[in-house]
């Protein structure tokens, strides 16, 4: 569904756009999700960017109008809800759902899509009124945040469902004589978790698709999403438009689906008989509700379960390996392990958001023994399920029956001395850095595919507004956390001592535009960076890096030794200092900013190519 209650006559102006040509929309969709599609910033920092952001215009709800008058119900375009969505983008406009792969009848989806407009249109007009009451803003986008938290809600229930998503659709029609290219991004909400986390490790999904004239139809297999959307997180889904492009265009199907035809077969999976079934060797665990009590990336405070960790010592010392294969941050959860003692046990361990029969196979293969001999133990019947699907021959357990392992004749394991050894003759042959392969090594192989490319330039006459949005807007990637207004940015551009540069990126994915904005200088022996802007498109993609290195290049002739950074904390630019930190920055004290020894440091991206 669409915010169709935040349509504005007066600025659509009765501008109804109508198909040239006749097309048939995709009808056989037995069941979707309720995604809840709205206007969105792609460089938002609300509400403290309303103050200070010359594209800011208010929606009755006092939320940034990103699309020229919102969403217009077209009812002439054919579709399965027999409506179109006409938008009509706006600069820096997205539209964004908050992820939700629940899936419901699509009639039932449909009913629920009335009411819940209904609703919000309600919910809007009380907020105002408690909104003038009380001078709390948030009073008046209270319908935005409620039908937030039911996407998350119902996003959390999917785990459990028996249907699932073969696809997620994309249709559209492009009223235009030309073709225009949209990014689809699938990505973790990483607002909303609460631990420090690598952003780097977080599963992501990201395609071109190109919208030709008229109707086009962009099919997405789940198998292909199913990182973000399994990986047990809040996500959100986000189409873009690339570059800095302002289409109109009628959205007619952007949903999670499971197509008339997709059920799936109920094909008998023979296996061996109890009797014939191998010894057990290696039990994996899950650990999230499994080898402790909680879920570790909301509480640091999770338990382990006593019986579970008993369980899994007497096993170790009759010879039965261990490992993990859970959806976390590998970082976070590792430390916990060793804060718990529990380490040691595990060999080879699989901690990331890919799908964990994927996990089996690879535990299987580093320790070179068969996955029928492996027990798979995790509290979520989806998981289980997944498990057994792909890989019939692992034994299955839920948590609640792991008790009866210790009398299963299959984990007798052996009471020599080379089985109280196993363990230990495995950790000696491995190596570490196979642990973290699972996906951090995977993610640098992506960006070296993604074929990266980041102009370093002076900045044009005709960049001045993006300069000034940038200078305005940014916040995370605010390293020195100024705010300039218009009239202060014209004097720094004709500063001669200083340096302005303005950064553009793309991708084999497409343009990012203009994404950086920075103020250096130099002198013998030394680099200064006044200021640094950078936008939230390419965060995670060392375009930092990148420039600190041109940087270095650039002025090589006066020998610099240090890379000076005028870092200061703000409320909102904590990874703007987690990117110094990684990179080796030093504080130099309160107020001093960081400093990077270059002498000891290489900054070299060999993924990216730069140039000026």
């Amino acid at each position: 569904m669409f915010e169709f209650e935040k349509f504005d006559h007066s600025l659509h102006g009765g501008a109804t756009l109508e198909p040239s040509s006749p097309f048939e929309p995709e009808r056989g969709i037995a069941h979707m999700s309720l995604l809840i599609w709205g206007e969105h910033c792609t460089e938002c920092a609300a509400p403290a960017c309303y103050q200070t952001c010359d594209l800011y215009e208010k929606r009755p709800d006092e939320r940034c109008r990103r699309f020229r008058y919102g969403a217009f119900r077209n009812r002439r375009f054919a579709s399965a809800r027999g409506f179109g969505a006409q938008i009509a983008f706006k600069k820096w406009g997205k539209l964004e759902a908050r992820g939700n792969t629940r899936m419901f009848p699509s009639r039932g989806v449909f009913l629920a899509e009335r009411a819940l407009g209904a609703a919000l249109r309600v919910l809007d007009k009380l907020g105002r009124l408690v909104r003038i009451m009380t001078r709390d803003i948030r009073w008046s986008y209270v319908g935005f945040a409620l039908h937030e938290r039911l996407s998350r809600w119902l996003h959390r229930r999917a785990e459990g469902s028996a249907v699932k998503a073969d696809a997620f659709l994309l249709e559209v029609y492009n009223p235009t004589p030309e073709p225009l290219r949209f990014q689809v991004v699938m990505s973790i909400a990483r607002v909303e978790i609460k631990v420090p986390i690598n952003a780097s490790r977080l599963p992501s999904f990201r395609a071109l698709v190109t919208l030709p004239p008229g109707y086009s139809r962009h099919e997405f297999p789940h198998r292909d999403l199913a990182a973000v959307t399994e990986a047990g997180l809040p996500f959100d889904v986000t189409l873009i438009p690339e570059g800095d492009q302002t289409p109109e265009l009628v959205f007619l199907t952007a949903d999670f689906v499971r197509f008339t035809h997709g059920a799936r077969s109920q094909a008998v999976v023979h296996t061996p008989s109890e009797e014939k079934k191998p010894a057990i060797k290696c039990v994996v665990w899950d650990l999230d509700h499994t080898l402790w009590d909680g879920i570790l990336l909301e509480t640091d405070d999770v338990r382990p379960k006593q019986n579970v960790v008993a369980l899994i010592r007497k096993l170790d010392d009759v010879g039965i390996l261990h490992s993990i294969a859970s959806k976390n941050s590998f970082d976070h959860a590792w430390k916990k392990l060793e804060s718990l003692g529990l380490d040691e046990y595990f060999l080879y361990p699989e901690i990331h958001w890919m799908p964990k029969a994927d996990s089996l196979k690879r535990i299987a293969d580093n320790l070179n023994i068969g996955i029928d001999t492996f027990a798979f133990v995790d509290d979520n019947p989806f998981e289980l399920e997944q498990v057994r699907t792909a890989q019939p021959t692992v034994t299955c357990i839920s948590i609640h029956d792991v008790d009866q392992i210790a009398s299963d004749r299959r984990f007798k394991g052996s009471h020599t001395a080379e089985a109280r050894s196993r363990r230990k003759l495995y950790q000696e042959a491995m190596v570490r850095e196979s642990t973290q392969r699972s996906f951090g090594d995977d993610y640098f192989a992506f960006l070296r595919s993604c074929d990266i490319r980041l102009r370093v330039r002076p900045p044009a006459p005709s960049d001045r507004d993006r300069v000034d949005d940038l200078v305005q807007r940014t916040n995370q990637l605010n390293f020195s956390g100024r705010k300039y207004k218009r009239d202060e940015v014209q004097p720094i551009l004709d500063d001669a001592s200083l340096v302005t540069l303005v950064l553009d990126c793309e991708d084999k994915f497409g343009s990012y535009g203009t994404v950086g904005f920075a103020v250096a200088r130099a002198e013998p022996g030394r680099i200064e960076v006044d200021d640094f802007m950078l936008s939230c498109r390419v965060q995670g993609k060392f375009i930092e890096q990148a420039l600190f290195a041109e940087l270095a290049r650039r002025f090589g002739a006066l020998q610099p030794q240090r890379l000076w950074v005028n870092y200061t904390p703000t409320e909102r630019n904590t990874p703007a200092l987690q990117v110094l930190d990684t990179i080796g920055f030093v504080d130099l004290g309160e107020g001093k900013g960081r400093e990077l020894d270059l002498t000891r440091v290489r900054l070299e991206c060999d993924f990216i190519r730069t140039s000026d």
